[in-house]
């Protein structure tokens, strides 16, 4: 039995020795396959990365990279390009507001830098020296004073060559055209009168010389399309009379009666239309009209007519020496009109002290100090001004020398601007300059801006303030009616 149960238990413990066996290949399957389980579920996790994959969807970024779609937009901003192509043909000079220079169109014999030599930059003027309006034949005069008083311009003293032409436009022409044969001019600045300035007009822009500052309102210095080389000094004639028929508006109302007594030439006729054309518009009635001669030794015959009409206002559309005697002619007739006269008559010791206290009353648009205004004694322009001349030997108050250096200060801001401009100063760079010019005068009332932009804002005086006159014993002074008015920007270009 002992070998029985030997032998038993032997094939026993076989016996589960196998089945031990077998069960540790069962448990050893599942811990093998945990690796492969594994697998299983990674790539379950990379399920993710296409989302991730899916994360360059939300892909502004491939969009961003077309982002640069917008990029045709500056090409399309481009294709109005003449950008790129105008800075290729050196013969066009921007202006502003489309209006341009061609060079191109100039004479073959034709000198960009003509008047400009190492030490002189030299300007001509015609003036009437002699005649009706001899007051003002020293402005040219004045404008060399100012630049004597500032001193050169990049070492370079600016000259002025003037002559008389007696306000007779045939003698302009005359004279320019012996002042550009003989004279090395980089242009003219400060021709006075309206049809002395139109007798040059075509002859300076043909032959693309400058013709700066012209001092009359005629609304067509406003022109940089056609005329492109000529530019005024004065507010429009057009603006002015606009001002006085305000003025009346306000004054006196709708129903206001008007007589008026206008130069008979452009200047003249220019005022006349205007005024007639604004004075409907408010309800004013012009009852009568007169066109005196330029050459006329008096308008107080013209006057004296006129008084019939017993209009509420004379209107005195006319300069020099007329402007005092037909208000004198007034003080002496028993019409009592409010007496509006054109701003070029502004010069208190020029026009109104010698007939003292007869001027009392006069209303005008002025827009520049008078350094022989009393209450303007303490004005740093007036001083400056007042000062420099007496130190020149040159009484402030005589003759039209002050008036040289209102003009004086602007045209030595065009011409510093011409000077920073590439080429410097010269004809193209001059007319860039002033076309552009933007800076507040001293010698403005109000310190107004003397500012244009090309054909977007074609006059440079564009600003001004109603004022009476008064003559008493504390002098002859302005004494405004109202604020400066500014029309900066608005009054457009001529024929616009």
């Amino acid at each position: 039995m002992s070998k029985l149960l030997r032998t038993l238990f032997g094939l026993f413990v076989v016996f589960a020795l196998v089945a031990s066996a077998c069960g540790n290949d069962d448990d050893d399957a599942p811990g093998s396959e945990p690796a492969p389980a594994a697998p299983a579920d990674e790539p379950d996790e990379p399920a993710p990365a296409p989302e991730d994959e899916d994360e360059p969807a939300p892909a502004p970024e491939p969009e961003d990279e077309d982002e640069p779609a917008p990029a045709p937009e500056p090409e399309d901003e481009g294709e109005p390009a003449p950008e790129p192509e105008e800075p290729s043909d050196p013969n066009i000079v921007e202006l502003g507001g489309g209006a341009v220079i061609d060079i191109g169109e100039c004479p073959d014999e034709w000198d960009n830098y003509a008047g400009v030599t190492d030490t002189e930059i030299r300007f001509g003027s015609s003036l009437p020296r002699s005649g009706a309006l001899a007051g003002f034949g020293t402005i040219a005069d004045g404008v060399g004073l100012y630049f004597d008083a500032v001193g050169p311009i990049e070492g370079r003293n600016v000259v002025m060559v003037a002559r008389d032409d007696g306000y007779v436009p045939a003698r302009t022409v005359t004279n320019v055209e012996e002042m550009i044969d003989v004279e090395n001019l980089l242009g003219f600045a400060g021709i006075l009168g309206s049809p002395n300035n139109l007798a040059v007009h075509d002859l300076l822009n043909e032959n693309c010389i400058p013709q700066l500052f012209n001092l009359t309102g005629l609304p067509e210095w406003g022109d940089p399309t056609n005329y492109p080389w000529t530019t005024g000094a004065l507010m429009s004639y057009e603006t002015e009379s606009r001002v006085w028929c305000q003025h009346i508006a306000d004054e006196i109302g709708s129903g206001a009666t008007a007589a008026v007594l206008a130069l008979g030439n452009d200047a003249g006729e220019a005022w006349r239309v205007a005024f007639n054309e604004c004075a409907a518009e408010h309800g004013i009635d012009v009852v009568d009209e007169i066109k005196h001669d330029p050459q006329a030794d008096s308008v107080g015959a013209d006057v004296i007519n006129l008084a019939a009409s017993n209009a509420d206002v004379l209107v005195v559309a006319s300069s020099g020496a007329f402007c005092p005697q037909a208000v004198a002619t007034v003080a002496s007739l028993p019409w009592d009109p409010m007496m509006l006269v054109a701003n070029g008559c502004q010069s208190i010791a020029l026009f109104w002290v010698p007939i003292g206290p007869l001027a009392n009353g006069v209303r005008m648009v002025n827009t520049q100090k008078d350094v022989s205004d009393a209450s303007l004694a303490d004005d740093e322009w007036v001083q400056f001004v007042r000062s420099a001349l007496e130190g020149q030997g040159i009484d402030p108050e005589a003759a039209s020398h002050a008036l040289g250096y209102i003009f004086g200060e602007v045209l030595h801001e065009v011409l510093l601007d011409a000077a920073s401009m590439d080429g410097g100063i010269n004809r193209t760079n001059l007319m860039r300059a002033m076309w552009q010019m933007d800076f507040d005068s001293r010698g403005a009332l109000g310190n107004s801006p003397r500012r244009m932009d090309g054909a977007n804002d074609s006059y440079m005086v564009e600003a001004g303030r109603m004022e009476e006159l008064v003559v008493d014993a504390d002098g002859a002074r302005y004494v405004p009616v109202s604020d400066v008015i500014s029309f900066e920007g608005e009054t457009g270009t001529f024929g616009n």
